[in-house]
């Protein structure tokens, strides 16, 4: 995706992830706006020409798969700051999910497990490739943490899937999580 269609992206992801009222539109409680409302306020805002079109277009040809278009609605997947519930009703999860991050937070999730921080979900990945990525966005070594999915179903935790790939959790404590790469 050239960088003109990747600053839009970010831009709408950041506007459904943490700051609707910034171009002045309310979600519903699952993180849905009407897509039109959305692209007049969004346009009013940003003065950037974005349409339906091309909003499509940058879901095709990303990898990232930050939002998605519901009949009417647009929503961000998942990495909300603000409160929103899941689209999906819990599911049982793969037997591993993995988790990328920094050398520094490894260090605290050792001890601590994982933690929901300034989001509204921890983020599992489906796959150490997935995990790998995620990790090197903060730091270009990135420490992976595998997760004992099942058995942390199975004990209990609610796991939500996403289209992306992403499992959410409300939190992972250390017992469920292994270091597989450092």
């Amino acid at each position: 995706m050239d960088h003109h269609l990747t600053r839009i992206s970010k831009r709408i992801s950041f506007t459904l992830r943490h700051h609707p009222d910034k171009i002045g539109i309310n979600l519903d409680q699952y993180g849905r706006v009407d897509l039109n409302s959305f692209i007049r306020h969004f346009n009013q805002h940003y003065g950037t020409p974005i349409s339906e079109p091309l909003i499509r277009k940058i879901m095709r040809q990303s990898d990232k798969q930050r939002y998605a278009i519901e009949g009417g609605t647009i929503r961000a997947l998942y990495g909300h700051s603000i409160p929103v519930k899941p689209l999906t009703p819990p599911k049982t999860p793969p037997e591993v999910l993995y988790h990328g991050t920094t050398h520094a937070a490894a260090r605290l999730i050792v001890d601590e497990g994982l933690k929901k921080m300034d989001r509204d979900f921890v983020h599992l990945s489906a796959n150490r490739r997935m995990a790998v990525q995620v990790g090197k966005r903060r730091d270009p070594k990135p420490v992976i943490f595998q997760v004992e999915a099942q058995k942390a179903a199975k004990d209990g935790i609610l796991f939500y899937p996403t289209e992306s790939g992403v499992w959410l959790v409300d939190a992972m404590p250390a017992t469920y999580l292994k270091i597989i790469q450092q």
